[in-house]
C-alpha cells in the first residue's frame, strides 16, 4: 500500500537526508553512500519509495529531486529549520510579540543560519554586556533600529565609530527626544566618555513611535534581534543570528520596519 507523501518524507531518517543532499545537486550511489555513511542494500527500498510520489529521478545511477520535488524539499527544509530555530529558543519564542515580523518573513524564518541566545546576568543588568560588545567590536558596518536606548553601550558605538565603522542609528521619536536632552552634545565632549554619544559622526533616522520592537542590530557579521514580550515589557536577551542568509533576512526585516524615517541632520553625507 502506497504510503501518504507526508509518511514518505517524515517517517523516515534515510529518506529525509536523502532528499536533503540531493538539494546540493545529483549525487551518484557511490556519493550517496559515502556523504550519508548508509548501507546501499537499505537504502534501495527508501529510494522505491520516494519514487513511488515521483520526487526523485535517477538516470545511469545518478539521483536527482524532480521537477516538482526540489520544490517540495526546499519548503521541508525550510519547515525543519524554523521547527529548529523555535524548539532551540522556544523559552524566548513563545513569550515574544512577534506580530511585528511580516507574515512573509515569519514563514522564511527558517532561512536564518545559525540562532543562539545572548542573556544578560541580573548581577550586570545595568553594564553592557560582554557578549554582544565581543560579537559587534569589529564591525564594519552597523544599523541600530532601537525603541529604547542604553547608555552603556555608547562606548562601543563611539570605538566603532573611531575605528571607521559606518554606523547608522534608527531610533524611535521619544527615544530620539530624551537622547538629544540627555547624551548628545554638540561642543566639546563631556569628561565621563562612557556616556558621551559621538552623534555627529553618524547617521540618524527617527521612526514614529509605536514599532513594536526592542531592537534590531545589523552588521556586516551578525543580526541581534529582541522583542518585547506578550505584555510589551522590555527583555535584556538577544537572539543572536550570523551568516549570509540571516543578514539578508534581517535587512529585509530592518527594510519593512522603517517605511517612514526621517533623517536628521549629522555631518555625515551619503
Amino acid at each position: 500500500m502506497k504510503s501518504s507523501l507526508i509518511d514518505t518524507i517524515f517517517l523516515s531518517e534515510k529518506r529525509i537526508n536523502l532528499l536533503l543532499l540531493l538539494l546540493d545537486g545529483p549525487k551518484s550511489s557511490d556519493d550517496i553512500k559515502d556523504m550519508l555513511d548508509v548501507n546501499w542494500g537499505a537504502m534501495i527500498p527508501q529510494i522505491k519509495k520516494l519514487q513511488e510520489w515521483e520526487l526523485i529521478d535517477v538516470e545511469d545511477r545518478v539521483y536527482s529531486l524532480s521537477d516538482m520535488g526540489r520544490p517540495i524539499v526546499e519548503n521541508v527544509l525550510n519547515l525543519l529549520n524554523i521547527l529548529e530555530i523555535y524548539e532551540k529558543n522556544f523559552d524566548y519564542l513563545s513569550t515574544r510579540r512577534l506580530s511585528v515580523i511580516p507574515p512573509d518573513l515569519l514563514k522564511s524564518m527558517g532561512e536564518m543560519e545559525t540562532t543562539s541566545m545572548i542573556e544578560t546576568d541580573l548581577t550586570k543588568i545595568f553594564d553592557a554586556n560582554e557578549e554582544v560588545i565581543e560579537n559587534m567590536k569589529d564591525a564594519k558596518k552597523c544599523i541600530s533600529l532601537i525603541s529604547f536606548f542604553q547608555p552603556q553601550y555608547n562606548e562601543l558605538y563611539n570605538t566603532l565609530i573611531k575605528n571607521g565603522c559606518d554606523v547608522t542609528f534608527v531610533f524611535s521619536e521619544s527615544v530620539w527626544n530624551k537622547i538629544k536632552s540627555v547624551y548628545v552634545y554638540e561642543k566639546g565632549v563631556p569628561s565621563d566618555g562612557s556616556i558621551f554619544l559621538d552623534w555627529m559622526n553618524t547617521r540618524i533616522y527617527i521612526v514614529p513611535d509605536g514599532i513594536d520592537i526592542l531592537e534590531l542590530t545589523l552588521t556586516d557579521e551578525i543580526l541581534l534581534l529582541s522583542f518585547f514580550d506578550d505584555e510589551s515589557r522590555f527583555d535584556s536577551r538577544y537572539l543572536l543570528c550570523k551568516g549570509k542568509n540571516s543578514l539578508k533576512w534581517g535587512k529585509k526585516l530592518y527594510d519593512s520596519l522603517t517605511k517612514d524615517i526621517k533623517r536628521i541632520e549629522t555631518n555625515i553625507k551619503d
